[in-house]
């Protein structure tokens, strides 16, 4: 048996992830390199992969392929 990640979970932490990362986002803010951290941590664990970028390409695979959608 394989547990599949809710997809609305893992879809909240890429938003949150884009959000602290973008250009006009809040760098000056001490805890935004530890809550990124967190983020990616997390996407890591939910996606079974050990680097940032890929756990950032699965979870957004995880989100946009079939039973990705939001669920009622």
């Amino acid at each position: 048996m394989v547990l599949e990640p809710d997809p609305n979970v893992v879809r909240e932490l890429i938003h949150r992830y884009e959000a602290l990362t973008a250009p006009d986002g809040p760098r000056e803010d001490p805890s935004t390199p530890v809550r990124i951290e967190g983020i990616v941590y997390t996407l890591r664990v939910l996606t079974g992969t050990g680097d940032e970028s890929k756990a950032l390409s699965a979870a957004r695979g995880l989100v946009s392929g079939p039973g990705g959608g939001r669920r009622p």
